[in-house]
């Protein structure tokens, strides 16, 4: 806070744009911080449900591979997930938004839950194809764990 406070003491034409950004900073800070704190335990228990769901699709690979069931669901078991919130508005000039870029998952499991807005695009047949979101849907990717290189 104090450090804030300094910045209104510069001249306005020298610090402005480190004033604003310092002060968005702190708003999304306080924001995010608050949302979180009053919504933590919904956000744990999402987590161990996507955990839980995402050993359920390391058996199913894990059988269609033809190796045990457990083999898979065992080595990670006690995985460390990480949980990413994007939000991307319905955008009204697509060909100018960026998204997250192209991008390799290196992960072994993406589970994306899907909404309305269109972005998602996939890989195939050397050219980018779009996904057609299902609302309420999740899309499981499978990441470069994986996947079988051919040198």
């Amino acid at each position: 806070m104090f450090s804030l406070s300094l910045f209104l003491f510069y001249p306005l034409h020298t610090c402005m744009h480190t004033h604003i950004s310092n002060l968005l900073s702190l708003f999304f800070l306080l924001v995010l911080y608050i949302f979180f704190f009053c919504n933590r335990s919904f956000f744990q228990e999402y987590c161990e449900v996507m955990s839980n769901l995402s050993l359920e699709i390391m058996e199913l690979l894990g059988m269609s591979l033809g190796v045990s069931r457990e083999c898979f669901r065992d080595f990670f078991k006690n995985n460390e997930s990480v949980m990413r919130l994007n939000y991307y508005p319905p955008c009204h000039k697509p060909e100018l938004a960026l998204g997250t870029g192209p991008h390799c998952d290196p992960t072994s499991l993406t589970v994306l839950h899907q909404d309305q807005v269109e972005g998602l695009q996939v890989f195939v047949d050397e050219k980018w194809c779009s996904v057609a979101p299902k609302e309420d849907a999740f899309v499981v990717n499978i990441g470069d764990t994986f996947m079988v290189r051919i040198i």
